[in-house]
């Protein structure tokens, strides 16, 4: 079963594409915890740029993405219409805090579960979402690839502007 999970996320994080959300008409909400316990809900970011990291501690391409996440959360850390997340997916809480231990992630993590994926149609990790001012999703990446950042980058950019 881990060969088979290490598998999909190898041929997932090869395979980087973007699907435009622009425009899209649903809102999509949550509420999860983050790991101080605390609950975390989407639309109290309303009017902020939202970029979610849905990753696991043993998806190597999850793993790889990290550092290029972590960079886009430094540049927008004091850009109060931009915030980062990552969200964990439903891993034990040991395995997370050992993860987070030995990996520099300063943006918040959150411990997503099979209903927040489905809610965002997640098939795969890595998957990145942008979500605008409005709550609605405005870009989907599935996988990950040298100069994803960029393509980040750019989605927020435009919607910021």
């Amino acid at each position: 079963m881990f060969f088979k999970k290490i598998l999909l996320a190898l041929i997932l994080g090869v395979s980087l594409f973007s699907i435009s959300c622009a425009g899209q008409q649903d809102e999509i909400d949550f509420t999860l915890k983050d790991l101080d316990d605390n609950n975390i809900t989407l639309s109290d970011y309303r009017g902020k740029v939202v970029f979610l990291d849905f990753w696991a501690t043993w998806c190597p391409p999850c793993v790889m993405a990290i550092p290029e996440v972590e960079k886009l959360y430094e540049e927008y850390k004091d850009n109060e219409n931009v915030v980062v997340f990552g969200i964990n997916m439903a891993e034990n809480r040991n395995d997370i805090d050992k993860f987070l231990t030995k990996n520099k992630m300063n943006y918040k993590v959150l411990l997503g579960d099979n209903k927040t994926a489905s809610k965002f149609s997640i098939r795969g990790i890595p998957t990145f979402i942008i979500i605008d001012q409005d709550g609605k999703i405005y870009n989907k990446f599935v996988g990950f690839t040298p100069g994803s950042l960029i393509e980040w980058k750019n989605s927020i950019e435009n919607i910021l502007n």
